[in-house]
């Protein structure tokens, strides 16, 4: 049976309001990875550890937390445009993502655990072998469904 798409979207509307919720309150979130958008410096499963923080907080290469259409993403801060919007993208996406509105901004990603190993935050993003992977996973396909599918593999680049 289905679940319909109205349901869908209201879960995820109130897990992203329990989301922000928690970052006002506590200042700190804890949450699992989902997607492969952020290979491979950020697998699916990994634990990340958020802080609150502003736009104004936020530097290039480090990864925010953004709410983006009622949902929580994980992307890379890549520039800032003119009129105060901020643009990620994920680490294995070739696109921006459209530009984040600085009140959109959430928190910071200041920790990351994978198998309950603690990894430099946001992944080694200047390591050459990342960088390679990246671009690998960027422009073929097959290695974005590797880097996905096997774990080791995702390891061997952070």
């Amino acid at each position: 049976m289905n679940t319909p798409a109205v349901a869908v979207s209201a879960t995820t509307s109130v897990r992203t309001e329990l989301a922000q919720d928690t970052l006002r309150q506590f200042g700190v979130l804890h949450m699992r990875a989902t997607g492969g958008s952020m290979l491979p410096a950020i697998a699916a499963g990994d634990l990340l550890t958020f802080r609150a923080c502003t736009a104004d907080d936020a530097r290039p290469g480090q990864v925010l937390l953004v709410r983006s259409q009622d949902r929580l993403v994980a992307h890379r801060l890549v520039a800032r445009t003119s009129d105060d919007c901020l643009l990620t993208r994920g680490d294995a996406l070739t696109a921006l993502d459209l530009p984040v509105a600085a009140g959109d901004v959430l928190g910071l990603l200041v920790m990351q655990q994978r198998n309950k190993k603690s990894l430099h935050a946001g992944g080694r993003h200047w390591m050459r072998r990342q960088r390679a992977a990246r671009w690998l996973i960027r422009r073929i396909d097959l290695a974005h469904r590797i880097f996905g599918r096997v774990p080791a593999l995702t390891a061997l680049t952070t």
